[in-house]
């Protein structure tokens, strides 16, 4: 995605939201993953949000984020694990996924639509009475 676009992204503030992720763990994400191959620790700051931030302070969100995402998979394999997902709901997840990516300059209203879709399709199964 173009620098800093996903600012402006409904879906992105939308599946935010809802995500295990605050803004600065997602920024510090995206900034990390834009720049593998490059040093972005200067003379002990990393340029963070418009700051310079203490590389220390920078790394710190990137571990918090890079945790949550792990503690997030975790939680869906074990679901899974569990039987309470199934293999029809992590198909559902990636076929709406797919079809977010198409619409990105879409109408809101579907936008809304498939992020409810979303939601149910990861529901915990209700119990059975």
């Amino acid at each position: 995605m173009a620098e800093r676009a996903w600012e402006k992204d409904i879906i992105v503030e939308k599946l935010l939201e809802e995500s295990t992720l605050t803004l600065k763990q997602l920024k510090a994400l995206l900034l990390y993953s834009d720049n593998m191959e490059q040093r972005i620790v200067k003379n002990g700051y990393v340029e963070f949000d418009g700051k310079k931030v203490p590389k220390g302070a920078f790394f710190r969100i990137l571990s918090q984020a890079k945790k949550n995402v792990r503690r997030s998979v975790i939680t869906l394999i074990m679901m899974a694990y569990l039987g309470l997902m199934d293999s029809n709901q992590f198909s559902a997840i990636m076929q709406i996924t797919g079809i977010m990516m198409q619409i990105k300059e879409q109408d809101e209203g579907l936008t809304d639509s498939l992020l409810e879709k979303l939601k149910a399709t990861i529901d915990i199964r209700k119990r059975e009475k």
